[in-house]
């Protein structure tokens, strides 16, 4: 800026620049007119002076005129508001702005920056910024905005005046975050002009605040002090805001924050303080008409009447203290219902001094919650908080340790120890009992954590310490939302077992048996941690144990059941989240973060979530994953896989289910990026990613993926997507895998580079129909079922599967098939063959000779069973393969549902019938009652496989016999009485009377022959013993054979159990029914009905024996008198002996 001229007023030693019309920075004795005057190419102002009558009777003073050249500040913009007068009073009053013009510095800067000495004003952001100074004043009449930096003092006013604007205008101050402000007042405007006052962040210290407009205070700490009659800070509105403000007026009557148009706190600290008032509420005149929210209210003034000073505290809603607070003896603190203090460290309540809630006393109790704090290895302090209480008291007692039911004391830091026993198990095998720590609840888990870790106070570490598990575990209940994300709330936290990082080597290398029990509700939340998991490092075994309900977050190496694993990990899952959003973490799995060891039948359910190196069972392997799987949620950036995030190992025998996602490449079904081998995995779950996604694998680089398959979407945003593989580079290899071209459409690797055999797509319909499961299957090395389907069950393969058969179809017979003309897959293995030509319909094949049945058994014939017993015989013709079979049998169906079985090796061959043909018999048998019923008969061979199902009744072959008369005229008399004995027996226990067996048979009462005085012979004669009792009668039970029973009646005193009893010298064990001991026999064959039988009872003394037979019953029932038995028993039991007269000439005895 060009330098120039100027004069100045000099009074009372002191130079002052000229105020056009601002006499308040003149001497109150002075009226100074600012009158033009013409120069020689310059504009110039002359001082005017006029004495006043001067309050401290200055005189008058020297004048010196300030000469401005005409062309100063051409150019110079300044922002808008900005003042037309801006005055810094630093050792003489400088005129920053002029008339709207601003003023040249005389330095040698940037023409819109006003350099003074400490402050400088920028005229493009119209903001005054004072840097640690000490000016006498500072005065503008427009916006301005005062920034402050270090400690300024001002040592008279900061003001904004009225000016000639009629429009609103505000002064706003504030702070680098250090800057404070120590000055006499601060104005704002008057009563008619009124200007806005805004104190934003800053430190300030003054007398008075006085703005005749909206006075905003935020987030500042304010300090006034007013020993005049005026109030301390008055605005015509008032908004103070996340502030500590202390308002002090000393004089009587005068208030300490005062508006007429009324006050709002909000998240503010309010010390307010007057001196005598004489107010009938004289609160108010402290401060009145407030709105108050989240806020704590001081209010102090002096009791006219008792000459004493009084101090009230009221909290608003929920607050914060800005700085400590002191309730003395006799002063009051109230609380509005439901207010408290955040921070009430900051918060003393002297003894003496009261507490209140909405007006009442509030008298401290020991209802509240109870927390324990740590205090030595032999106690602890127990808080009782007291309950409904504003300000948290808490009372603090000492107590010793005692252990809970879950193993923790009250205070969460002593644990019971483990049960140490030495005589229960052999953990390794070796024959002998090993020492081994029994863990039944929380506190011992932490305990046995603790002994591991070294962290136990006065217990040596042990980190090859056994253990089994003899209970289901929770530390913490309700971790996770059912959603499986994490609940909100607070809970105790995990520390991981084993741990080399943070200068500590203490891996677990000792034996966990889990015997298949659950640890619910870890939780361990350190994002900066690396061994994360319910083991931190595993160098041990651990086995048979589910994490349920837990969360696992850190940074790097972080798993549900181990962070890092270097040695075995079986039978083992996690149901909960393994999380880990940090910029470069790496290295989640679901059941492992990092694997340099053994995995094996392992699974996780739960949501793994993470940056790089992410999967589902593992986030990175190095060694062995077999039979695991994954059905959780697995996300990530890079190198995410539904099994594992980064493989340099072995993954075998294992499905993913879950939605893979990466934001970025490296994203795969089974794995993200593969560099040593992958056998026999699948994956049926969703796959995104942006670049390097697959089915299978999204980066094959130097490794081995064989005998895989993958039937779920596949989305990838860039290059390098495939069904199979996303890329595939030169040293990769690729064999017999599979995806589902239905689902995904594109190529089955992205870009191949390397060497791939029989990778290929196949639609939906060719999966469900077996192909893929068995082309898995078909190149397995060894014999063991890997890969299986349950065809039309199934719609994909899965390992351990139903084993699927590629069969051949055939259109020619079994026999003389020819050449397969397609094939078929199925669960079972059997070619499907045409149908056996049968021109002379012999049952044969014309073409092969083959009997023509599903498993070669031709039904010759039917013949009606000759034993004296009612049935069928089936007459057979078998293959050989069927005589071969051991297995194989014939199955009857009978009326009532009754299975029989009867081996072919069991049947009677007859060679008689047909010369060259062996003939197989098999016998079935019906109760009288069932002639017209059907029986059901099928071979089946010793696999399973069945034959035609012949269905046949005994009416059907009786029948055949009767219409064929003249060749079987010997078995007439017998066909005709046994249909007539079916059909009574029928009437008399009422089965299918609406289908009598006799029919169509003509029944005759005389077709028997039998003599009138036959049934004479069959008189039963009275048998008894002086000593042992009698038989007292008999009776008959009718099925397809006969059983007789004789009635033995002890006499009184026989001990029965001494007594031996037989028929025909065959010993028997009777019956016992009411009185009565039963002698049965059995079976009696039809053509045998008549045959006497010996029944005897011996005590080895004494013996009563008599002879018997069934037709001794029949006698009985058709020589009583009529009406002693029914007239249908009395019908049975005469037809029954027409049908036991015709047997015993017809039917022959085995």
């Amino acid at each position: 800026m060009r330098m120039r001229k100027r004069k100045c007023i000099k009074r009372a030693g002191k130079r002052v620049c000229m105020q056009k019309s601002m006499a308040v920075l003149l001497s109150a004795a002075m009226a100074v007119t600012m009158v033009p005057s013409v120069g020689t190419g310059n504009m110039a102002y002359a001082a005017e002076v006029t004495e006043a009558v001067s309050g401290n009777g200055i005189a008058d003073a020297e004048l010196e005129v300030l000469t401005v050249d005409a062309d100063e500040a051409e150019g110079i913009t300044l922002a808008e508001n900005a003042p037309q007068y801006l005055y810094v009073g630093d050792g003489t009053t400088i005129a920053v702005i002029w008339d709207g013009k601003f003023q040249d510095d005389g330095k040698d800067n940037k023409n819109t920056i006003y350099q003074g000495n400490g402050w400088y004003y920028d005229g493009e952001e119209n903001q005054l910024v004072l840097q640690g100074v000490s000016i006498t004043n500072l005065a503008c009449d427009r916006d301005l905005s005062i920034l402050l930096s270090g400690t300024n003092t001002v040592e008279q006013y900061v003001q904004i005046e009225p000016g000639n604007s009629e429009n609103e205008h505000t002064l706003t101050i504030k702070s680098d975050n250090n800057g404070s402000l120590i000055c006499e007042s601060i104005l704002a405007g008057s009563t008619r002009k009124p200007r806005n006052l805004s104190i934003m962040g800053a430190t300030v210290e003054t007398s008075e605040i006085r703005c005749h407009g909206s006075l905003a205070i935020e987030n500042s700490h304010i300090a006034v002090n007013n020993n005049q009659i005026n109030d301390a800070i008055l605005g015509n509105t008032v908004s103070i805001k996340d502030s500590y403000v202390k308002a002090k007026s000393t004089e009587d009557m005068a208030g300490a924050i005062s508006s007429k148009n009324g006050i709002t706190i909000s998240d503010s600290q309010i010390l307010a303080e007057i001196g005598k008032t004489y107010e009938a509420y004289p609160e108010d005149s402290v401060i009145k008409n407030v709105d108050s929210s989240n806020s704590v209210i001081t209010k102090q003034w002096k009791d006219y009447e008792k000459e004493v000073n009084v101090t009230k505290t009221y909290v608003y809603g929920t607050a914060t203290l800005k700085e400590d607070l002191t309730i003395a003896s006799g002063e009051s603190i109230e609380f509005e219902s439901g207010a408290c203090i955040t921070n009430p460290e900051k918060l003393t309540l002297e003894d003496g001094a009261s507490l209140l809630v909405d007006g009442a006393e509030h008298t401290h109790n020991k209802d509240g919650d109870i927390t324990y704090t740590w205090k030595d290895d032999n106690k602890h302090i127990k808080n009782v908080a007291c309950k409904d209480c504003p300000i948290g008291y808490v009372t603090n007692e000492t107590e010793s340790h005692s252990i809970g039911e879950n193993g923790f004391c009250a205070c969460n830091e002593v644990y019971q120890p483990a049960e140490l026993t030495t005589d229960k198990y052999d953990m390794d095998g070796d024959g002998s009992k090993d020492a081994v720590y029994e863990i039944s609840n929380a506190g011992q888990l932490y305990w046995f954590a603790g002994l591991v870790n070294g962290s136990l106070s006065g217990v040596t570490q042990n980190t090859s310490a056994n253990v089994v598990l003899t209970a289901d575990i929770v530390v913490n209940e309700n971790v996770l939302k059912p959603d499986g994300t994490l609940n909100e709330g607070t809970f105790k936290e995990w520390t991981p077992i084993g741990n080399t990082c943070n200068g500590s080597y203490s891996p677990y290398t000792g034996i966990f048996e889990g015997q298949n029990h659950t640890i619910s509700g870890l939780y361990f939340k350190k994002e900066n941690t690396s061994e994360v998991g319910f083991f931190g490092y595993n160098g041990g075994k651990i086995s048979n144990v589910g994490i349920l309900n837990s969360y696992f977050c850190g940074f790097s190496q972080v798993g549900g059941v181990c962070g890092y694993n270097s040695s075995t990990i079986t039978n083992c899952y996690n149901k909960g989240v393994v999380d880990g959003t940090a910029d470069g973490a790496s290295s989640f799995g679901g059941v492992c973060g990092c694997n340099l060891g053994i995995l094996t039948n392992c699974y996780n359910t739960g949501i793994v979530k993470g940056q790089s190196l992410v999967g589902g069972v593992s986030g990175s392997n190095n060694k062995t994953i077999t039979n695991c799987y994954n059905t959780g949620i697995v996300s990530g950036q890079s190198y995410v896989g539904g099994i594992d995030g980064d493989n340099s190992g072995i993954i075998t025998n294992c499905n993913n289910e879950g939605k893979v996602s990466g934001t970025e490449d490296y994203v795969g079904g089974v794995s993200g990026s593969n560099n040593k081998t992958i056998t026999n995995c699948y994956n049926t779950g969703i796959v995104k990613g942006q670049s390097y996604v697959g089915g299978v694998n999204g980066y094959n680089g130097n490794g081995t993926i064989i005998n895989c398959n993958a039937t779920g979407e596949v989305n990838g945003t860039d290059s390098y997507v495939g069904g199979v593989i996303g890329r595939n580079l030169n040293k990769g290899t690729i064999t017999n895998c599979y995806y589902d071209s239905t689902i995904y459409t594109g190529a089955a690797i992205g870009d191949d580079k390397g060497t791939t055999t029989k990778v290929e797509g196949k639609t939906t319909e060719q999966y469900r129909t077996g192909e893929v499961a068995y082309l898995l299957q078909e190149s397995q090395t060894d014999t063991e079922i890997i890969w299986g389907q349950a065809i039309g069950i199934d719609t994909y393969p899965t390992l351990g599967g139903a084993k699927v058969y590629k069969n051949a179809i055939y259109k020619g017979c079994v026999g003389n098939s020819g050449e397969p003309v397609s094939y078929e897959y199925s669960n079972t293995e059997k070619n499907t063959y045409g149908e056996h030509p049968d021109a002379d319909n012999d049952g044969k094949c014309d073409d092969c000779g083959a009997i023509i049945d599903g498993i070669g058994a031709k039904l010759a014939g039917y013949s009606l069973s000759l034993t004296g017993n009612i049935g069928v015989n089936f007459y057979m013709e078998l293959s050989d393969q069927i005589i071969a079979d051991e297995k194989a049998y014939m199955q009857f169906t009978l009326p009532n549902g009754t299975v029989t079985k009867v081996l072919v090796s069991d049947a009677q061959t007859n060679t008689e019938i047909k010369e060259g043909t062996t003939y197989y018999r098999f016998p079935c048998e019906v109760a009288s009652y069932e002639m017209t019923q059907d029986i059901k008969a099928q071979m089946f061979d010793g696999n399973g496989n069945c034959g035609k199902e012949y269905t046949y009744t005994v009416r059907d072959y009786a029948q055949y016999i009767i219409e064929n008369g003249s060749l079987y005229v010997e078995a007439i008399p017998f066909v005709v009485t046994m249909l007539d004995y079916g059909a009574c027996s029928q009437k008399y226990f009422k089965v299918a009377v609406d289908d009598l067996a006799n029919k169509e048979s003509n029944p005759s009462n005389d077709i028997s022959g039998m003599d009138s005085d036959y049934m004479d012979d069959f008189a039963a004669n009275k048998a008894e013993n002086k000593v042992l009792g009698q038989f007292a009668g008999l009776s008959m039970v009718l099925k397809s054979e006969t059983t007789l029973n004789i009635f033995y009646e002890p006499k009184e005193g026989v001990d029965v159990s001494k007594l031996t009893f037989s028929v025909d010298g065959k010993e028997i064990t009777p019956v016992k029914r009411g009185q009565y001991y039963i002698l049965s026999l059995k079976n009696i064959k039809a053509n045998e009905l008549g045959n006497s039988k010996t029944f005897t009872v011996t005590d080895g003394t004494n013996t009563l024996s008599g002879e018997y037979c069934a037709m001794m019953y029949c006698y009985q029932v058709l020589q009583a008198a009529e009406g002693t038995y029914a007239d249908d028993l009395v019908t049975l039991v005469k037809a029954f002996s027409d049908y036991a007269y015709t047997a015993k000439s017809v039917c022959q005895s085995n």
